[in-house]
């Protein structure tokens, strides 16, 4: 089960890579482009974390709202003690005159935000398969955006084009150390594997209701509404068929 999880987790890190170098191709989408996308990926995410991760977490014993709560509060606080948006719409044309601390704390957001993510699918998995999957597709839908904006905001911050792309790969990197985490602590015992569970929905339901789904507004546009909701049903049909699929 770990090296399914490792697998997939690779095909996340290849998306953050993909989305650095596409950013340093200087690849300039329009704000409704990318607003599209962080709407259906926010919707998408979200859906994953209220159909699927939360309940699961719920079943897990009656102390799991808390872990929920506080996960959604741990990206708050994160956000706030960096003074740092984990997901934003980046501007026209590739950022200018950030500050080199502005370059370093988007680096530790964003590798705290992707060891979550690999948290979030290795405790899916060793709770259930299904869950893993669904949980890995929440992820993946988001990993690319993410690669494009932080190797944007080290170009910003005039870091070099290797660096840029080092700290898309350091994201998927620390996605595969998230992955294992889980399994090592089941091995233990399985209340870790609950927690880290709870934890990572909370971290969902930040990310998608808090973050994407709001940041996606910027697109000014009606599509953009049906795109959230187009990818909350992506979700659920897709949980309906990898159901059969596992049985």
């Amino acid at each position: 089960m770990l090296w399914i999880a490792l697998g997939l987790g690779l095909v996340t890190a290849i998306a953050n890579v993909l989305g650095s170098y596409l950013a340093l191709l200087q690849h300039e989408p329009s704000h409704r482009f990318t607003a599209g996308t962080l709407g259906f990926g926010g919707g998408f995410v979200l859906a994953a974390a209220l159909l699927e991760m939360v309940p699961a977490s719920l079943e897990r014993g009656p102390s799991m709202p808390v872990f929920i709560a506080a996960g959604y509060l741990l990206i708050f606080l994160l956000e706030q003690l960096l003074n740092v948006h984990l997901h934003h719409l980046p501007e026209e044309g590739r950022p200018s005159n950030l500050s080199l601390a502005t370059g370093i704390a988007s680096f530790i957001a964003f590798n705290t935000h992707d060891f979550i993510d690999g948290l979030a699918m290795g405790a899916g998995m060793v709770a259930e398969m299904r869950l893993g999957i669904m949980v890995f597709l929440a992820v993946l839908f988001h990993e690319v955006p993410a690669g494009f904006v932080i190797a944007s905001i080290m170009r910003g911050a005039g870091w070099s084009r290797a660096a840029a792309l080092l700290a898309g790969v350091s994201l998927g990197l620390i996605t595969l150390f998230g992955i294992a985490i889980p399994f090592w602590l089941g091995a233990v015992n399985y209340f870790f594997s609950d927690v880290l569970l709870a934890l990572a929905a909370g971290t969902f339901v930040y990310l998608g209701a808090t973050l994407l789904v709001p940041l996606s507004e910027a697109g000014k546009s009606r599509w953009i509404t049906l795109l959230v909701v187009l990818g909350f049903a992506i979700f659920f049909l897709s949980s309906q068929l990898v159901g059969l699929f596992l049985g």
